[in-house]
């Protein structure tokens, strides 16, 4: 290890910047979000599945989980957005789970529309 200019450095002195050490995390906000989009996108395709086996003639309890996923999708893009804006972190998982749950919003928007 080499040091220069109170900075330590591993490897030879033409690499300087290949390593780059931080204490950066992922937010556990956006993780949230990201796994509240999973669960929406995975209810709503189990919900379009049931559906067409049963030939569109389905209980008022499907309607009742798509609601609820619209729900999770709401409160992903919020708590996405909220982890979006903590200082110091990586955003990966933020946008994904906003992207993921603005998706999800549009999913259900068009089996309604559709009248599925």
């Amino acid at each position: 290890m080499q040091r220069y200019n109170d900075t330590i450095y591993c490897g030879m002195r033409n690499n300087r910047r290949k390593f780059i050490y931080t204490n950066k995390k992922h937010t556990l906000k956006g993780i949230f979000s990201t796994i509240l989009g999973f669960i929406s996108t995975a209810a709503l395709t189990f919900l379009i599945v049931m559906s067409y086996v049963f030939g569109g003639d389905i209980s008022p309890t499907f309607g009742a989980i798509a609601f609820f996923c619209t729900l999770f999708s709401v409160a992903g893009i919020i708590i996405g957005l909220i982890g979006k804006n903590e200082p110091e972190k990586y955003y990966l998982f933020a946008y994904i789970g906003i992207v993921w749950n603005v998706v999800d919003l549009f999913y259900v928007s068009a089996i309604l529309y559709a009248g599925i």
